[in-house]
């Protein structure tokens, strides 16, 4: 990791800070908030989860905002899964005592239509002082501090690299305690991220290979667009998503074949 850059931008996020006091707590808030909905689903709680918990459970997640259906996706996910699977799968990824490469891999081989970026919201907004919240946005973001040995493609993505992902967040969360701020958990990180590290030209090389159907992945495209393929037979749709703290609109202009493939074509923030 390129530590004179990273230290450089946490520069700016605390001038930012200290310019905008209100957004910053305004976040704070927001995160707290996040996280006690996230931690109130107990072990027991998950395990005991109806359908429509299920589908408040995953709604709010922000891997979820570029699907106006959500009832649909949480629907097939039951379907494919079965419920008492998946509630199992749920809770023993979220409270398991293993460790979490053995967690995280157990809960993709077994569990269809959730790939990292819900499963790392998941445990981050659970257990924030643990675990990073893993998307397209973090790689550029971590791909731009020249962290190396980055997932690009989904298969890529197992347990043992997941964990590489939470020490490599950690650092962050510790050079943000050595600049003084008072919010430094792992979620934090993610907000931090989005709002100081998605640089033009990064984002743009995130888009320039071009993979193979059998490398896909939900960094190239939307999270459920190889579990559902039957979604939509439109040649594009627009995703729209708000960062975390609703400040920002992220416009990424998709098209969509009926192979399901997606590659987000350009990319503009408002």
């Amino acid at each position: 990791m390129n530590k004179n850059l990273l230290r450089k931008h946490l520069d700016g996020f605390l001038a930012d800070s200290k310019k905008e006091p209100k957004k910053f707590s305004t976040e704070a808030k927001e995160r707290s908030g996040l996280i006690e909905y996230y931690r109130s689903f107990s072990r027991d709680k998950i395990l005991s989860m109806t359908e429509e918990d299920i589908y408040q459970y995953l709604s709010k997640l922000w891997a979820m905002l570029i699907w106006g259906n959500k009832h649909y996706v949480v629907d097939k996910i039951i379907q494919e899964n079965g419920l008492n699977d998946f509630r199992t799968h749920l809770a023993d990824l979220v409270w398991g005592e293993s460790d979490i490469t053995i967690r995280w891999d157990a809960f993709r081989k077994h569990i269809k239509g959730m790939g990292p970026a819900m499963m790392s919201e998941i445990l981050c907004k659970t257990h924030p002082d643990d675990f990073v919240l893993w998307n397209r946005r973090a790689y550029i973001g971590l791909n731009y501090l020249e962290v190396t040995n980055l997932p690009r493609y989904d298969y890529q993505l197992t347990g043992k690299v997941y964990k590489y992902l939470c020490d490599v967040a950690k650092e962050i969360s510790g050079e943000l305690r050595n600049a003084d701020f008072q919010d430094t958990n792992l979620l934090a990180v993610d907000y931090f991220i989005w709002e100081q590290l998605q640089v033009t030209d990064s984002l743009s090389r995130a888009y320039d290979s071009k993979p193979t159907p059998e490398n896909r992945t939900d960094l190239e495209l939307p999270e459920q667009s190889k579990f559902i393929r039957q979604r939509s037979s439109k040649r594009s749709l627009m995703v729209l998503r708000l960062t975390p703290s609703g400040n920002r609109l992220l416009a990424i202009w998709a098209e969509l074949s009926t192979s399901s493939r997606c590659k987000p074509k350009a990319v503009s923030t408002v």
